[in-house]
Parts: C-alpha cells; sequence; structure tokens
C-alpha cells in the first residue's frame, strides 16, 4: 500500500500507546530515469548494510527439494528472485546445513553462480525410486538432520542475523516441499526425543521471526503433484500373492495424507509473517516478481519507548493503520538494550570478539568500515596476491590521532564453505584527520595468496582498549592470470589531497582509499594491470584498451583508445594508471574494456564527485 504518512500509524508498546518520533516512507521501483551509475554495484563495501535503504534477500534452498525435475525447478525460482532484484537490494544463497554458497552482495553474476553451481539440493529419494527398492524414508531419524532440526535452525540462524537492520526490508524465500513443525508420535525404538527437540526449536524460531520482522515465503518446486503408485512405472502388487487394487489404494491415501501435510506446513510461516505460500504450479518461478512487487514500497517507523530500569526484556509492538481493510504485519517485540560495558580486560576475551566478528550471515557493525579487495597476478606462482584495503577511521579517538588496533583477515572458499586463509595482527594506526565533508580516514593495507577461484574476504577490527569489534566482508573472485590469453586485475583507487600551501614542485604522495565519493580538488587516479597469460610462452601482441567515464544519463564525458604493445609489458604485465579527476559534481561509471583478438575483458568503477 503506497501513500500512507505518519498521521495513519499508531503503535502500542505492551498495550500502551506511544508516541510516533519517526516516519519514513521508501520507494524501492526504480523509474525511468534511473541514473547510470545506480545499476553498477559499488566495488567496495560497508558493514552499516542496515542503516541502508532497500531489500535484503535470503534465498534459502532446503533439503526437501525433491530429486529431479523440482530442483530445476527450484533452480529457475532462485534465478527469478535474483532478477527481480533492485539497484539497492542485497541477496544471499543459503543452504539448510547452514552453508553460504553467497553471502550478501549486489553482483547478480556471482549469485547466478552459486547458483548454478550446485546441482542438487535434495537429500531423499524419489517416490519412483521408493516403489521399486525398500529404503528407509524416515527424516526425523536422519542423522544429516536430526528430528529436522537443522531446517528450524537455519531458519532461527537467518532470523537473529537479520535483526539489527532497521531501515531494510527483509525477506527470506524459503525453496522448499515440507518443513517439520511437529515431530508426532513415534515408535519407543525409534524415539530420540524428537518431540521435545522440534518444540524447542520452533519456539526459538517464532521468537526471533517476531524480533527481525523477516517475512518468509515458501515456494514448493514440486509442481503438480501424480498421486498413487499407478501414476508411476514401477507400480505395487506386482509380485505374486500381492493384493494390487488394495495396496495401491493405501499407498495413495497415504500420499495424500502427507502431501496435504507438507503444503500445509509451507503456509505456517507466511502466514505468520505476512508472506506467500506458492504451491501447486509448475511454473512457481513466474510469481517471484509479485512477491518482490508487493515490498516496493514499506514504511520505517520509530516511536519513543516507555522508561524502564529493567534491562534486557522484551516488550511486545502492535502496530495500526487507519485505513479500512488494511493488515499491518511489523515487528512484533523488542528487547531493550543492555548497559555495555565501557571497558573489556584484555587477554582470553579479546581474540574471541576478534573470530567472533568474522561470524554470521551479517558482518558486525558496531563501527563504520569500508573494504575493497582486489585481485592481481602474484609474481611466478599459480596463486594471485589479492590486496586487501580496509578504512578504520570510524576507531580514531578525537584526543590521539594514532592507536594501535587488533585486525583479523580470513579467506573463505565460496563453493567449499572452507576457510583457506587466516592471519591476526596488531598495528598502531595513524589516522588522517576528517575534513567538514568527512570523517577521519586511515586506509590499512595487507594481502593474502590465493589459488583462482571465488572467495569471500572477512576483516575483523578491534579496539583493544575497550573491547569494542567490528567486520565487514567482501566477495573476489580470483581470476587465471597464469594461463588466459587476456586477463585485467581489479582497480584501485589512489588520492593525492592538492593543498594550496603547499609550492607546485612539492611531491605528494598518493594513498591508496575505499572512497568512491571525491572532492573536487582531489587528485584521483585508478590503477589496473593488463595480463597476457603470466605463465604463458607464446609472443606478446598488442591489446586495445578503452577508457570511458559515463555520468549520471549515460554520457561520455571522456573516451580514450589506447594500444598497449609490447613494449608496454613486463612479464606480460602493463600497468595503467588513469586520471579520473577534475569532474563536475555528479555521479559517474568508470569503464575499462581491453579486447585481444576474439578475447575480451572489462572492469567498472561506480564513483561520485561533490
Amino acid at each position: 500500500m503506497t501513500g500512507l504518512n505518519a498521521s495513519d500509524f499508531t503503535v502500542f508498546e505492551n498495550g500502551v500507546q506511544r508516541p510516533v518520533r519517526a516516519f519514513t516512507s521508501i520507494q524501492l521501483r526504480p523509474n525511468a530515469g534511473t541514473a547510470v551509475a545506480a545499476t553498477v554495484p559499488l566495488d567496495v563495501v560497508t558493514n552499516q548494510v542496515g542503516q541502508q535503504e532497500g531489500r535484503l534477500v535470503v534465498i534459502l534452498m532446503d533439503r526437501s527439494i525433491p530429486s529431479g525435475q523440482p530442483t530445476l525447478i527450484a533452480r529457475k525460482v532462485a534465478v527469478a528472485a535474483v532478477g527481480a532484484l533492485g539497484p539497492y537490494d542485497l541477496a544471499a544463497l543459503v543452504s539448510t546445513s547452514g552453508a553460504v554458497p553467497q553471502n550478501l552482495t549486489a553482483d547478480r553474476t556471482r549469485l547466478i553462480n552459486a547458483i548454478n553451481e550446485r546441482r542438487d539440493w535434495s537429500t531423499g529419494h524419489s517416490k519412483e525410486l521408493k516403489d521399486v527398492m525398500t529404503i528407509p524414508d524416515d527424516a526425523l531419524s536422519d542423522g544429516r538432520c536430526l528430528c529436522g532440526l537443522c531446517v528450524l535452525e537455519t531458519l532461527t540462524r537467518i532470523a537473529d542475523a537479520v535483526q539489527n537492520t532497521p531501515r531494510r526490508r527483509k525477506v527470506l524465500l524459503f525453496i522448499g516441499s515440507s518443513v517439520i513443525f511437529q515431530a508426532g508420535p513415534r515408535a519407543p525404538s525409534a524415539d530420540v526425543g524428537c518431540d521435545w527437540r522440534v518444540s524447542e526449536a520452533r519456539r526459538r524460531l517464532f521468537d526471533s521471526l517476531a524480533l527481525s520482522n523477516l517475512t518468509v515465503h515458501s515456494i514448493d518446486p514440486s509442481g503438480l503433484a501424480s498421486l498413487g503408485p499407478q501414476t508411476r512405472a514401477g507400480a505395487l502388487g506386482g509380485k505374486q500373492g500381492e493384493d494390487g487394487p488394495v495396496r495401491r489404494l493405501q499407498k495413495m491415501q497415504t500420499e495424500i495424507s502427507e502431501l496435504l501435510s507438507d503444503q500445509g506446513s509451507l503456509h505456517v510461516l507466511p502466514d505468520l509473517t505476512g508472506g506467500r505460500a506458492v504451491s501447486n504450479t509448475n511454473a512457481p518461478e513466474a510469481k517471484v516478481p509479485e512477491i518482490f512487487g508487493e515490498s516496493d514500497t514499506y514504511y520505517v517507523v520509530g516511536f519513543e519507548r516507555g522508561m524502564s530500569d529493567q534491562r534486557d526484556d522484551k516488550r511486545s509492538i502492535e502496530v495500526k493503520v487507519a485505513r479500512p481493510g488494511v493488515r499491518v504485519y511489523a515487528q512484533r517485540q523488542y528487547t531493550v538494550p543492555a548497559v555495555e560495558k565501557s571497558v573489556v580486560p584484555r587477554g582470553a576475551d579479546a581474540p574471541m570478539s576478534l573470530e567472533k566478528a568474522l561470524r554470521g550471515l551479517l558482518p558486525n557493525a558496531s563501527r563504520p568500515l569500508t573494504l575493497s579487495v582486489g585481485a592481481f597476478a602474484g609474481s611466478d606462482t599459480a596463486s594471485a596476491i589479492v590486496m586487501v584495503n580496509v578504512d578504520v577511521g570510524a576507531f580514531a579517538n578525537a584526543r590521539e590521532m594514532a592507536m594501535p588496533l587488533e585486525f583479523a583477515v580470513s579467506a573463505v572458499n565460496q563453493k567449499t564453505g572452507r576457510q583457506i586463509a587466516f592471519a591476526r595482527e596488531t598495528a598502531t594506526i595513524r589516522f588522517k584527520p576528517g575534513t567538514s565533508n568527512r570523517r577521519a580516514e586511515a586506509n590499512v593495507q595487507t594481502h593474502v595468496e590465493l589459488t583462482p577461484g571465488d572467495y569471500e574476504v572477512r576483516v575483523a577490527v578491534s579496539d583493544p582498549a575497550t573491547g569494542i569489534a567490528a567486520s565487514v566482508f567482501c566477495p573476489v573472485t580470483v581470476p587465471l592470470f597464469g594461463n588466459a590469453p587476456l586477463s585485467l586485475s581489479d582497480v584501485i583507487v589512489e588520492t593525492t589531497d592538492r593543498m594550496p600551501s603547499l609550492p607546485a614542485s612539492a611531491t605528494q604522495v598518493p594513498t591508496t582509499t575505499t572512497r568512491r565519493v571525491f572532492e573536487q580538488d582531489e587528485g584521483v587516479r585508478a590503477l589496473v594491470q593488463v595480463y597476457q597469460g603470466t605463465q604463458r610462452t607464446d609472443v606478446i601482441v598488442p591489446v586495445s584498451v578503452r577508457t570511458t567515464i559515463l555520468d549520471a544519463k549515460g554520457r561520455a564525458i571522456r573516451d580514450q583508445l589506447l594500444a598497449l604493445t609490447a613494449k608496454d609489458f613486463t612479464n606480460r604485465r602493463a600497468a595503467l594508471a588513469l586520471d579520473i579527476g577534475a569532474l563536475p559534481s555528479g555521479d559517474y561509471v568508470l569503464t575499462v574494456d581491453a579486447s585481444l583478438a576474439r578475447q575480451k575483458t572489462s572492469r567498472v568503477l561506480h564513483f561520485a564527485v561533490e
């Protein structure tokens, strides 16, 4: 519903009406005049995703997806969700086991690759196979997900992760055929305490959903079901002495009961959170645009909470809208925050804070951090050098412009979910004073060596004096620099302040930055390297490089064509420094296109001048 204002909303805390103090109406649907730059994701990431507008979309591929055709349909649903993302949305791909094939990102290509990478998300067997073989089919006793708890626990972890994202519209697409919310009676010999376990897991999930304001949509990829063994090739009752019609009737009745129970379970979370349950269709992906259309408009309402001496207590929230026929789905509870300790003792607790900040679906946002990660060819080996640059300016102390900070850097293989690199260190950081337009800045660089593939680099930073830790996550792809006939590194940005007090002959050292909004008096250049297979031995040939800068309306402000010859390459690599400064205020996109015969590759940089 569009067109609401603050006076339409009434908020009750623990049944008592509270005054509305903040109100924002957010429109996500881009119009025809959307700036070109808005369609290009930034090459830097921030940990302040909860304070931004847009959707957080989690695509959960469940273990209950049937094998075969439903798996293909499930993939179509996930791809349709990626295609429906808006320019300011972030999405993640998660599996029931808790693995995260792709963490939150605006990069659609990464999401599509993660969806297509795994061919089968199911853990069960088809009905056809069960007709002809004796296969145990007790989901509650499956050691890979005992009592079905892994599904409820994964849902709870997702809801917990997105709680502190107040300005984001939070959406979970559950792609699967059933959820175990109730264990039911079981034979004593098979009882492993599922009834109690499932009950507790269900309670924790519902509590977390009440705090998170996460909307859950269930999408069944099974399609229109053909029930009964007579619809399948391996029909029951073909053995001598068997009463085929009776057995087939019993089997059909069982399958009808199971289908109704499974489809009923898919309605539980959507009914609770205001989502949709999509089933009994062979094209569920067609419903995805409608699901996203429902959240193109949403409202952020802030109210003044009541006074209380209690801490860590949960309070109920009820939101009403003064419009006839309107149903409101909003956060139903919140927890009064406890008083934080100002100082945390050093010692065993400090390293744990760094490690904890590296975990989870979302980074720890206690202090704003920005991170850029770029892959460059290594010197002699097949590994690449991944440059890591994090701005820790938010840790600056107004009284001290230098202070020790602790760092942890982790690299996780996106395909396997395994951590393949980790490092910790302590360094004294000096901060560059802020200006009227920007806060203090301190860019800290390090690097890790990685082989070709897709990774997520996670950086955690901690102030040992206070114990406050923050983290930030960034995906990176390491190309085949060694074997590819043509490839480009990622882009690094350097800035140089133009200071009138210095003589024109004075040399100023440029500094690497994660900022992508620059002032007009700054010198800004983009650094990129061109490679012709660093491990190849064939002859170096000319490479054509075209660089363009487009403004917000898509007009070419600069357009330059470079011809790199053999003399421009050293060790099969050529370095480019592209001046992108001295531009009017506005949003811009820098594109670097390299071509060699039929080989083409490119890099894109979104930046702004104010």
